[in-house]
């Protein structure tokens, strides 16, 4: 699947309307409605990611106010600095705690010297990780609260922001989809677990820790028998779960497959092999590859270039 381009925004001005203007560029209806002072006003933000996923800080000096009406994405707001009172539909809160706006609704806030750390993950992006996560095709995302589920989820939360956040101000993580693809589904899914999802939490999380048990068994078994013929059924069935759920645990844990876990593991063990091989001793890239279940000399070629940079031969030679 095609990753949306990535987006960088860095913006600063003393103006509210050029502010609201820049603001506008995050959400798309936000609006700073009431400036106390203008000649104090200071406002800035510093944006990263792409449609799916958005992390930045903003900075409001001054005493401001502001609202807006939540659009497609779920947002997670965090204040780092300053004061902040806001509401969200019949919901109020203060302080420094992360809280959670959602399609559709309403929030206001009033702020002093606000800095604030925010999160935006598209609702198509976020609700086709929690379906795959839980393992519910028919899953629709919904929040019961703004707040973290406890103190803990939230500084969990907090902590998988800053993670994500500095591999994705790093341009050369930035430009790769793979990896904030990766990013993305470590955010949401602390976002899924830290705030209070819609539905039967315990059976999500009796869902959760099957798949968990069903992964570690599996990775298990992978790498004892990674040299031997074995299928992903063998895979399965040693793991105590179909085919089906096999790949789910495997999407939930790595965002990938458990065919192509397994395939990697083999394909970085038949670059050892190359390394280490002697061609002089009759050493090939075939038998090599045969050797790691790769049948078709071309589909190796091409795996391992994509992997390393250079063909098999070029390894074996050098």
């Amino acid at each position: 699947m095609n990753r949306p381009a990535p987006i960088h925004l860095h913006f600063a001005t003393t103006e509210p309307e050029v502010g609201n203007e820049a603001l506008q560029q995050v959400y798309a209806r936000a609006r700073m409605g009431r400036v106390t002072d203008p000649r104090s006003f200071r406002y800035s933000q510093d944006i990263h990611g792409d449609a799916d996923l958005t992390l930045g800080r903003m900075h409001f000096h001054g005493t401001v106010a502001g609202h807006m009406i939540q659009e497609q994405a779920f947002s997670v707001i965090a204040p780092a600095a300053g004061s902040l009172r806001w509401q969200i539909d019949d919901r109020a809160g203060t302080g420094p705690n992360a809280f959670l706006l959602q399609p559709g609704q309403h929030y206001y806030g009033e702020s002093e010297h606000l800095s604030v750390d925010s999160a935006n993950l598209g609702s198509g992006a976020l609700e086709e990780i929690a379906r795959t996560v839980y393992g519910d095709e028919h899953l629709t995302i919904g929040f019961t609260a703004p707040h973290p589920v406890s103190a803990a989820m939230g500084a969990y939360w907090q902590a998988t922001y800053w993670f994500v956040h500095e591999a994705l101000t790093d341009p050369a993580t930035a430009e790769i989809p793979l990896l904030r693809a990766d990013l993305l589904r470590r955010l949401a899914v602390a976002t899924l677990e830290a705030f209070p999802l819609a539905g039967d939490p315990q059976a999500r999380r009796a869902s959760v820790a099957t798949r968990q048990a069903a992964y570690t068994q599996a990775v298990e078994f992978i790498h004892a028998t990674l040299s031997l013929p074995i299928t992903l059924e063998d895979v399965a069935r040693h793991a105590g779960v179909s085919t089906i759920e096999l790949t789910r645990a495997f999407r939930t844990h790595t965002g990938t497959t458990a065919g192509a876990y397994l395939r990697g593991l083999r394909l970085a063990a038949a670059h050892r092999d190359l390394v280490g091989a002697n061609p002089a001793g009759g050493d090939t890239v075939k038998d090599i590859a045969a050797r790691w279940g790769f049948a078709h000399p071309g589909d190796f070629a091409r795996r391992h270039r994509q992997a390393y940079g250079v063909t098999p031969s070029h390894t074996l030679r050098h």
